[in-house]
C-alpha cells in the first residue's frame, strides 16, 4: 500500500500528461513545496511566489466583493503561470504552454484538487 505522500507525489507527476502542462507542484499556503514535477532548482522559488500572489489574489478578491478566490492565472510571452486551491492549506500550481487550453487545464486541476483535499 502506497503512502499519503507517495499518492500525493504520483497526482502531481500524473498532472504533466495534461495536454499542455509542462510541470505542476502542490504548494502550502505559507510558500513551502509539498510536492512537485518542476526542476528541483525552481521549486523553492516558485512555491514562495505562488503563496504570495495567491495571499494578494485573496485579499483582492475580499477588498472588491468578489467572493471567495477560485483561481489565479498569469499570462506571459512564453506561456502561463496557473493557481487554484486545494482547501485552507495549499494550492495547485501548473505552468502551461502558450497555446494550451486553459479551460480544460483548470477542469483537471480542480479535479486534482479534490482528489488532493481528500489525502490532505
Amino acid at each position: 500500500m502506497s503512502s499519503r505522500v507517495d499518492t500525493i507525489n504520483k497526482i502531481i507527476r500524473d498532472f504533466e500528461t495534461v495536454p499542455g502542462v509542462e510541470g505542476a507542484a502542490l504548494v502550502s499556503l505559507d510558500g513551502l513545496p509539498i510536492s512537485s514535477a518542476l526542476p528541483e532548482s525552481e521549486q523553492e522559488t516558485v512555491a514562495a511566489i505562488s503563496a504570495a500572489i495567491v495571499s494578494l489574489g485573496e485579499k483582492a478578491t475580499k477588498e472588491l466583493e468578489r467572493g471567495n478566490l477560485m483561481e489565479i492565472y498569469v499570462k506571459g510571452d512564453r506561456g502561463y503561470t496557473l493557481m487554484t486551491s486545494v482547501g485552507d492549506h495549499a494550492l495547485i500550481l501548473v505552468l502551461a504552454k502558450p497555446d494550451a487550453q486553459l479551460g480544460l487545464i483548470f477542469v483537471d486541476m480542480r479535479r486534482m484538487a479534490d482528489k488532493l483535499i481528500e489525502i490532505l
